[in-house]
């Protein structure tokens, strides 16, 4: 081989070595360099996706001792609050207050037990033939109450015989300690 390389003339060895080079170039960097490279650009990627799962994790982190302390302020809320009467004596109450006790159709209290003793407590109530000034003061009263209630759930359903009264079911609920 050799022999053959000392019979060619200076410009084709110049060719002959400049392409020998550029072949072992090109299989230097596609065996060698070019693989490391798309080994770091990946190790790049993963190293800022797991940056980016850390920064959403302490915002979940965050988020959570937010919701923790809301809970303990809740708890504390809940357990500040004196209320003798329950739930539904107290809805029942208003609606005779309101004039309301006539068209009560039915109420079903349920209960749930909740973390660290907390129970919370529902009432589901229907209502007939209640026009919607006389509901909104009925759901204002409930919530306003000492019992801190929230309307969750409110169906309302307009009446065949008379579209100006309503008749609706509500679910309200609040939170007591045991």
């Amino acid at each position: 081989m050799w022999g053959l390389f000392s019979k060619l003339s200076d410009r084709e060895k110049w060719l002959a070595l400049g392409a020998a080079l550029f072949v072992g170039s090109a299989l230097i960097f596609g065996i060698i360099v070019n693989p490391a490279l798309e080994k770091r650009q990946r190790y790049l990627r993963m190293a800022q996706d797991k940056h980016q799962d850390l920064v959403q994790f302490n915002e979940y982190a965050s988020e959570y001792r937010s919701l923790q302390s809301s809970l303990v302020d809740m708890e504390k809320m809940v357990a500040s609050r004196s209320s003798d009467m329950s739930l539904l004596a107290a809805m029942e109450g208003n609606a005779r207050k309101l004039g309301l006790a006539d068209r009560i159709a039915s109420m079903k209290p349920f209960t749930s037990e909740l973390e660290s003793g907390i129970v919370q407590s529902s009432v589901e109530m229907r209502v007939e033939k209640i026009d919607l000034k006389g509901l909104v003061q009925f759901i204002e009263a409930i919530e306003t109450g000492p019992h801190r209630a929230m309307t969750t759930r409110l169906r309302i359903k307009t009446r065949f015989d008379d579209p100006a009264l309503l008749d609706t079911t509500l679910l309200v609920t609040t939170l007591e300690t045991r």
